[in-house]
């Protein structure tokens, strides 16, 4: 059931990205896990059906930028957060997504967003 509200605030975890780097010794890739939650005023059908393209736009923002690890460290990583919801608001609904996550190692999911990351590839 893809109720409205009854998935507010869960979110739909994307496939893996694999980011270049720069590093020292020049690039190195790493992986990047992205979530995006859910809106308060969307409906999970809709922002299920995005969330692929999304990824797409994600995966391109993430290889357009020069990254450093310090990119995914304190305002930095909330910086980039909110840039990537502003692409995602300016390319779909702003209601769909309220945030846009990283995820880092291994992290429980909850039941319904485990569910709704497993229907949205």
């Amino acid at each position: 059931d893809l109720r409205p509200r009854a998935f507010v605030g869960r979110y739909i975890q994307l496939d893996p990205i694999m980011a270049p780097f720069q590093t020292g010794r020049g690039i190195r890739y790493e992986i990047v896990t992205v979530r995006l939650v859910i809106g308060e005023n969307s409906t999970a059908r809709y922002a299920c059906w995005v969330a692929p393209t999304m990824h797409e736009e994600i995966m391109f923002y993430l290889w357009d930028r020069t990254l450093t690890p310090a990119d995914f460290e304190g305002e930095r990583k909330t910086e980039m957060s909110q840039a990537l919801l502003k692409l995602i608001t300016d390319k779909t609904d702003p209601k769909y997504y309220a945030a846009v996550e990283f995820a880092g190692g291994f992290e429980e999911m909850d039941e319904d967003s485990s569910n709704l990351s497993t229907l949205c590839k």
